[in-house]
């Protein structure tokens, strides 16, 4: 699912964040606030946080969204914490490749 964060008037590039709900504890809004902020360091803006559940199938629904609105704007960074793209039925460098292939962008892996 994708939860959305306003996109201030900004002149940083545009990114995107995902996290994985099963690997949160706590408010999920926290960790994405965190993430934003952690993100406006890093000299990007995030315009929405796509939220997995838990992943299912071979490439999780919320990470095909992601990479098709990466396809759309042209964003080209993808924010997460570590390990929340571990773990899942596809191999972490796959759900790289894919990333990288389809849309350009890579990912950032950053402490919350």
């Amino acid at each position: 699912m994708m939860g959305t964060t306003a996109v201030e008037d900004s002149q940083l590039p545009l990114a995107y964040g995902y996290l994985r709900i099963d690997l949160l504890s706590g408010e999920v809004a926290d960790w994405e606030h965190r993430l934003v902020e952690v993100s406006r360091g890093l000299g990007v803006e995030v315009a929405a946080v796509f939220r997995e559940s838990s992943p299912q199938g071979t490439v999780p629904p919320a990470y095909l969204e992601l990479v098709h609105e990466c396809c759309r704007t042209g964003a080209h960074i993808v924010i997460t914490a570590p390990g929340h793209l571990s773990g899942m039925a596809i191999p972490h460098t796959c759900l790289l490749d894919i990333l990288a292939i389809r849309a350009g962008a890579r990912v950032c892996e950053v402490s919350l």
